[in-house]
């Protein structure tokens, strides 16, 4: 993943809504807190296309980034995410636990409305 010369500028990414950048940035391994606020802003927009991005960040390294991404997904409400957030109930991180399972009822909230 290359950004030329130094870090994503994220925010900029999000003033554009720049979808394809922040899901490159998700996936930026140098620097944890570029994924992190990829990853929120990822589900701000609420784009469908970046539901896949967010379940692989499930299992990143850091369990805010792993936090963020479960979130995004309840935001986005795509009953696609249903079953990778399943698995994150069992994260050794409770907090991964907890927006998991906040995910998960927003889902069913959304698809109850359908």
């Amino acid at each position: 993943m290359l950004f030329g010369f130094g870090k994503p500028d994220v925010k900029d990414m999000e003033k554009k809504k720049d979808v394809d950048g922040l899901i490159k940035a998700l996936e930026y391994e140098k620097d944890v807190q570029v994924r992190r606020e990829a990853a929120y802003i990822l589900g701000k927009i609420g784009n469908a296309s970046a539901v896949v991005h967010l379940i692989k960040a499930l299992e990143d390294p850091d369990s805010y980034v792993r936090r963020q991404a479960a979130d995004s997904l309840g935001n986005i409400g795509d009953a696609g995410a249903v079953a990778s957030l399943n698995k994150a109930l069992h994260d050794p991180n409770k907090y991964v636990c907890q927006g998991a399972a906040d995910a998960l009822s927003k889902i069913e909230e959304k698809n109850a409305m359908h």
